[in-house]
């Protein structure tokens, strides 16, 4: 089944008529060098939010669209682990990368994460060196830098393209985008407008009253408002196709941001989208992809249970098993502590990761964890209520609201 979808896709692709598409830009960098207020600031410059009096609903991705009619699609992605964990489950969203570096700073430890990151992707990278406007801002010193670290800009005879800007000063910005449709054209991005489409998921969450919801970003082909979708191991039929805005929109096409409600679960970031005729054939596929994700887990499982200890560890000494549960607000959050957690993993302790969900902390949780034997980590989300706190006191299980305290 798994197979003959694949075919039908390169069929799809291989022949069809490919039209012109935005860039997805996914900015990057070190913490507190200005990713989040670049980001701000660029959303400003759109000029449908302009038309809207600003952006109040929160995607993971937005659109900044140019006088001229172009646009490029801008990425926000929870931290460069999350970008390389969509790439190694095949999730190539990305056309380009913004790798921002605080002028006054410098090159930092995440600044090198990143570059490892765009280079492992094959991503070509636009150097943004934010804060130009500080008194200590030292742009030279900075691409003297990113040089002896093998990024080779425009300046010094390369091809890496870089831009000085002030996110809060908001200058340069007009001269960031020029760059990033520049790179683009140079790149001939195309892609198949027409038939089903294909996309991939950047965010997930759970809202209260509408329900599993699904960001994403279009691939190819043509997304319509009330087909049945499989969405990784999940299905559903679209209820509501909305866009960066929050608008309801019937249609979507490649390169666009976009979050779909109708879906029966939870998907994980990095999860493909594709179209299915019937209801039948989505709940066939999703069912084939969970037992699949089943027997994967269970052997996992296994070959960590038997996994050979380190010769550093004392003979006949046992590691200690942790099971823990999961819970955080978006799917990108609870990805991060999971890998922070599994980080932990030695020769003396296993990490055994029971659940990850989202969501606020449930009963359900707290059977699990009784079951099990875990303790309850929750990350960004509300206090759990006195009932299920009180039910986790009773059988001796611990909820860490900060992961700090789990660590």
């Amino acid at each position: 089944m798994e197979a003959g979808v694949n075919v039908r896709r390169l069929h799809l692709d291989e022949g069809a008529v490919l039209e012109p598409r935005p860039a997805v830009v996914t900015v990057m960098g070190h913490v507190d060098h200005g990713k989040t207020s670049l980001l701000d600031a660029l959303r400003l410059t759109s000029v449908a939010a302009k038309e809207a009096g600003g952006i109040t609903q929160h995607l993971g991705a937005f659109v900044v669209s140019m006088p001229s009619g172009a646009s490029i699609t801008f990425l926000d992605t929870p931290g460069h682990a999350a970008f390389s964990a969509m790439r190694a489950r095949g999730a190539a969203v990305t056309d380009i990368v913004v790798l921002v570096v605080a002028a006054d700073d410098g090159v930092m430890p995440q600044t090198l994460e990143a570059i490892s990151h765009a280079k492992a992707a094959n991503v070509p990278i636009v150097v943004a060196i934010n804060k130009c406007d500080k008194p200590s801002a030292n742009p030279e010193r900075v691409k003297i830098q990113l040089g002896s670290e093998g990024l080779l800009l425009e300046d010094m005879g390369g091809d890496v393209q870089v831009v000085e800007v002030s996110a809060l000063g908001r200058t340069g910005l007009d001269k960031l985008e020029e760059t990033l449709l520049f790179q683009a054209e140079m790149m001939e991005l195309k892609a198949r407008i027409n038939g089903p489409a294909h996309a991939y998921v950047v965010e997930a969450r759970l809202d209260r009253g509408r329900g599993p919801l699904a960001t994403m970003i279009m691939q190819s082909g043509t997304l319509v408002s009330g087909q049945y979708v499989v969405v990784g191991a999940e299905w559903g039929r679209i209820r509501a196709l909305r866009d960066m805005m929050g608008k309801v929109i019937e249609k979507a096409w490649p390169a666009m941001p976009v979050e779909i409600e109708g879906l029966r679960g939870l998907p994980m970031a990095g999860d493909d989208v594709i179209v299915v005729e019937t209801e039948d054939r989505a709940r066939m596929l999703s069912t084939g992809r969970k037992e699949k994700m089943e027997r994967d887990r269970l052997r996992k499982a296994m070959e960590e249970k038997f996994e050979i200890p380190d010769a550093s560890g004392e003979e006949g000494s046992e590691r200690v098993e942790m099971p823990i549960i999961i819970k955080a607000d978006v799917q990108g959050t609870a990805q991060a502590v999971t890998d922070s957690l599994k980080s932990l993993n030695s020769s003396q302790v296993s990490v055994n990761i029971i659940h990850i969900g989202v969501g606020a902390i449930s009963q359900s949780d707290v059977d699990l964890a009784q079951a099990c034997g875990a303790c309850i980590v929750g990350f960004n989300i509300r206090s759990p209520s006195l009932p299920i706190s009180l039910a986790a006191k009773q059988a001796n299980i611990k909820i860490f609201e900060e992961l700090e305290e789990a660590l």
